[in-house]
């Protein structure tokens, strides 16, 4: 069974003349169809991440091991790729340049 929820928001005066625009143009059944389509459109963009929790220990290994990899990367994409915590990620990277492991 299909469970849906229905979802208000405001548009500005601009907003709702486009949508309506590309609604007559054929593009959209009708409002709720370009409001469903976009947002569907959107899920498919987002990337949910989901995060693991762990020690900084074991985070210290991991971002270690994947500079040894890739040399080069910026904290958040190591964080993405690892699935770890951003800051935790942070944090180790912190540890392995005062240890003198890495290198900025």
């Amino acid at each position: 069974m299909l469970v849906a929820e229905i979802v208000s928001t405001r548009l500005s005066q601009k907003e709702l003349e486009q949508v309506e625009k590309l609604v007559k143009m054929g593009y959209y059944l009708n409002k709720a169809d370009f409001v469903r389509s976009s947002v569907r459109e959107k899920l498919e963009k987002m990337q949910i991440l989901a995060v693991r929790d762990v020690d900084i220990r074991t985070a210290k290994k991991e971002v270690l091991n994947f500079l040894k990899k890739t040399q080069l990367a910026y904290p958040s994409d190591i964080a993405t790729q690892l699935g770890l915590d951003l800051t935790v990620t942070m944090e180790a990277i912190g540890q392995l340049l005062k240890e003198g492991k890495i290198k900025e």
